[in-house]
């Protein structure tokens, strides 16, 4: 039987860089080292930090005080505090009197909504060490233009101090606009176990981001199965199990293709016939090739013609390909590729009646 072990935040703190990602399967640590770093921080030298996430309704009261529920915050404080409180968006090391009475102590920080940062652009923040991104990674939507917005909030906190900058996220997509605004996207190959230093050189200065894999934490719970289990046990990327063709692929007729871009992911839609039966299906495939494909779907502005961001839905084989995803008749070359695209299409909503 594999012994289980715990994620240690030591050595990626090392690297003394401005940004740290750690990357992982889910309850294996990362969170609570880098919980117990920054209430560390914030007892022994004052210096405070910002609990950040993405949407507002992440920030209520209740699930803050809830993400700190399971720290040792007597072992922290030497006995002086026993929980944090939150109170206006302001965090507080505290104590429950013999009366059951919350008393606040020491302030430690505040949560913030990156959603709502233009709230926080005329704010002031003294004297903090650290932000700490909870869920950096969604399969779901980001904001718009998020890296940026991240970077704008940053300046707002850090002024002209240096600061450090936590981003935790579990290997949900490999679909990340963080890894290309960033040039980051050496880590779809990163090994589990490794630390990777990135350094952005702008003007005199170099900005260094330091990405762990956080090794496997032999996570031995039974209650997980199937395509989950693999990104939930071994931190694995997500994958979900999607359609394949049902036939070999000489079987269909290709009527049409269309290469769609984004970021460094490049896949081909084929829209294929059945030789025999005459349906239609959309085939997804990686676009690894050098050969010329003519209709292009891309995020990247382009005055050609034959790339744009959305599908020409007033031309057949476009209107077909819409209508094959809308039905969901769509295969796959694999799970990692479903996985991805599906994840892009997010983007293009190819298919969607909006």
């Amino acid at each position: 039987m594999a012994k289980k072990t715990y994620y240690d935040i030591s050595k990626v703190l090392l690297t003394l860089a401005h940004y740290i990602i750690l990357l992982g399967q889910r309850s294996n640590g990362k969170s609570y080292q880098a919980k117990k770093t920054v209430l560390e921080e914030a007892y022994k030298t004052g210096r405070k930090f910002i609990y950040l996430r993405r949407w507002l309704a992440d920030i209520k009261t209740r699930a803050v005080e809830s993400y700190f529920g399971d720290m040792p915050i007597k072992k922290i404080t030497n006995g002086e505090y026993d929980r944090v409180v939150v109170w206006n968006g302001y965090m507080y090391f505290a104590t429950l009197d013999e009366s059951g009475n919350i008393k606040k102590g020491k302030e430690i920080g505040r949560y913030c909504a990156l959603n709502e940062y233009e709230r926080y652009k005329s704010q002031t923040f003294i004297n903090y060490a650290y932000i700490l991104y909870e869920e950096f990674i969604t399969d779901a939507t980001y904001l718009n233009d998020e890296p940026r917005l991240l970077q704008q909030f940053v300046s707002t906190v850090a002024r002209n101090e240096r600061i450090t900058v936590l981003l935790i996220g579990n290997t949900l997509s490999r679909v990340c606009p963080y890894f290309h605004e960033w040039c980051l996207e050496g880590v779809l190959k990163q090994k589990q176990g490794t630390i990777e230093v990135y350094h952005h050189h702008v003007k005199d200065e170099v900005i260094d981001i330091a990405i762990e894999y956080c090794a496997n934490t032999n996570n031995e719970n039974k209650m997980f199965f199937g395509q989950s289990a693999k990104q939930i046990i071994s931190g694995e990327w997500d994958t979900k199990e999607v359609p394949k063709l049902p036939k070999p692929k000489q079987y269909y007729e290709k009527l049409y293709e269309v290469l769609v871009e984004y970021q460094r992911f490049k896949f081909i839609i084929e829209l294929l016939a059945d030789e025999k039966q005459g349906g239609l299906i959309c085939y997804v495939y990686p676009f690894t090739g050098n050969r010329k494909v003519l209709r292009i779907l891309s995020d990247a502005f382009n005055d050609s013609p034959f790339i744009s961001y959305k599908l020409d839905v007033s031309k057949r084989p476009e209107y077909l390909i819409s209508e094959c995803f809308r039905l969901n008749k769509v295969c796959y070359s694999d799970n990692l590729t479903g996985s991805d695209f599906k994840n892009v299409n997010n983007v293009f909503k190819i298919g969607s009646l909006i």
